[in-house]
């Protein structure tokens, strides 16, 4: 009886044994989902700021980028058109009898400064692209830089467009920038190909130019690294990827994929 009773005990101890292990176990679990839990949501939360704080930053570039052209364009071609036309006046006003062939080109001048106008309205709203699509802002942009000559820029797109969530639009149509800026002053490239491929479920954009190249590495190593750290950050946090390929002599395609959401 004795040996049956201390099996008994040993019994009810090893099942108390089990029965607290397994507890301090599912404790344990419970608290490790709940720490996993509260961790996923500081990261969560943490990206999110960043990916806020990179949408403020992007629009203040697209915004300065924006006034800059503004002031080039005002300065060069509407404020010479105008300064041409008051001079013209003085002209007209000194004149007897009155010249009408220069009221004439007063008057031409006066409308194609008025017209200059309205095309940097249009584009101040481009530059604010939430309320353009991602390829009507790039042909903007394009439209820009083909203005400035000496360069050719070709866009081309595959697949049925479709809409972006404006906020990853904003930070994608400034990595666009971004290539553009770099070929411009960088690659001395004579061709620039912006490719649009649109997916089921994301968008690739693939910038090319036929520029000199350069060394990959050894660029993201310097400071500022031509924007490209910029260009993967940036499309990190719009939820996607992006992948630089250059090397010297062979120009430089830039590849990022973002989702729609």
């Amino acid at each position: 009886m004795p040996d049956a009773k201390e099996q008994i005990t040993t019994t009810i101890l090893a099942v108390i044994f089990v029965l607290l292990f397994f507890g301090v176990l599912f404790i344990f679990m419970l608290s490790y989902i709940h720490y996993r839990r509260r961790q996923n949501a500081r990261e969560k939360k943490a990206m999110q700021d960043q990916f806020d704080q990179q949408l403020m930053q992007t629009r203040l570039e697209i915004q300065e980028q924006t006034f800059r052209y503004l002031s080039e364009e005002i300065h060069d071609h509407v404020g010479q058109l105008l300064s041409l036309a008051k001079i013209q006046l003085s002209s007209v006003r000194d004149t007897e009898p009155v010249d009408h062939g220069l009221v004439k080109d007063v008057y031409a001048n006066v409308t194609r400064a008025l017209q200059d106008l309205r095309s940097l309205a249009k584009g101040l709203h481009a530059g604010h692209i939430r309320h353009f699509s991602i390829r009507e802002a790039v042909d903007e942009e394009v439209q820009r830089i083909r203005k400035a000559g000496g360069l050719k820029v070709s866009v081309t797109s595959e697949g049925e467009e479709k809409k972006i969530k404006e906020e990853k639009q904003l930070i994608l149509f400034r990595i666009i920038q971004e290539c553009l800026q770099n070929c411009l002053k960088h690659a001395s490239a004579s061709n620039i190909n912006i490719g649009f491929t649109w997916y089921a479920e994301q968008l690739r954009v693939r910038v090319r130019d036929d520029g000199q190249g350069f060394d990959t590495e050894k660029a993201s190593a310097l400071a500022g690294g031509l924007g490209l750290e910029n260009i993967r950050n940036r499309a990190l946090l719009s939820g996607g990827s992006s992948v630089i390929h250059s090397r010297p002599g062979e120009g430089t395609t830039v590849t990022v994929q973002i989702p729609y959401e």
